[in-house]
């Protein structure tokens, strides 16, 4: 929501599509949520800690970031992401390049992306180097995220 905050904002978005953009990106943050957590509880893949520590024997491994207490497969960060990206694509059109600035105030420069699906890649991505995704669970997430924001646009009134 911060990507868009500030699209919105070098955009001089009016008001009439900002409703429609949080709107919509809410829906569709919302549904790629529900259908994530849906595939989890169905398909209950176990996190990456869980094997390296019980299968492959490394009792001592741990992840850079916590882990979550849900199953591993899709990517909700990948769901979610990709399901803002097509979102803001369908909105805007193509974002790059395209600078966020969500944490300048915490002193980090900004990140430069050429679109908003290569920000929701590397969200999802951020999960595979936190050590708390597999790579398949990503890509997968990327894609539900991506048919959650079709199903949106596509849907006739």
């Amino acid at each position: 929501l911060s990507i868009l905050q500030q699209k919105m904002h070098n955009t001089e978005t009016k008001l009439d599509k900002a409703a429609l953009a949080y709107a919509l990106t809410g829906i569709a943050i919302n549904d790629a949520l529900i259908s994530c957590f849906k595939a989890k509880y169905q398909y209950n893949l176990v996190r990456p800690i869980t094997y390296i520590r019980e299968v492959m024997g490394s009792t001592t491994w741990n992840t850079f970031v916590g882990t979550p207490a849900h199953p591993e497969y899709p990517s909700a960060h990948s769901s979610l992401s990709a399901a803002a990206a097509g979102v803001l694509e369908e909105l805007f059109g193509n974002a790059g390049p395209f600078s966020d600035h969500t944490y300048d105030y915490l002193g980090y420069a900004p990140r430069v992306y050429s679109s908003f699906t290569a920000i929701a890649t590397e969200a999802g991505l951020s999960r595979l180097y936190a050590g708390i995704h597999y790579s398949q669970s990503i890509d997968a997430g990327l894609v539900q995220g991506k048919k959650v924001a079709a199903n949106i646009f596509s849907a006739k009134p």
